[in-house]
């Protein structure tokens, strides 16, 4: 009995420190355009998400200023490509930045 509430407790700390937590939500965001017209209307290119941790390849930034939540938001642009998401949700899992949201071009 002793080994099962051992085994559980360490279960229960392990998933404890990789919970995914929200960091900010965004009506829109985009690393290839700065801003859009006013009357520009998107068109959606369905859901999109991705990653950036800490050690992975670049997309963005060539030196070593390496920004996670910029390399995760263009690597999902580069996933559908899109101009710009939309409804997006960028979190954190661990060390690694997780952006989710709707493709547009």
């Amino acid at each position: 009995m002793k080994t099962a509430i051992v085994i559980f407790g360490m279960a229960v700390l392990s998933t404890g420190c990789a919970a995914r937590y929200t960091i900010l939500t965004a009506p829109a965001v985009s690393m290839t355009d700065p801003s859009f017209d006013a009357s520009y209307k998107g068109t959606s290119l369905g859901k999109v998400e991705a990653e950036h941790c800490p050690g992975d390849d670049t997309v963005a930034s060539h030196d070593n200023n390496v920004g996670l939540i910029d390399e995760a938001v263009l690597k999902a642009q580069q996933k559908v490509g899109a101009k710009y998401l939309s409804d997006v949700t960028i979190s954190r899992d661990g060390n690694c930045i997780v952006v989710e949201g709707t493709g547009m071009k």
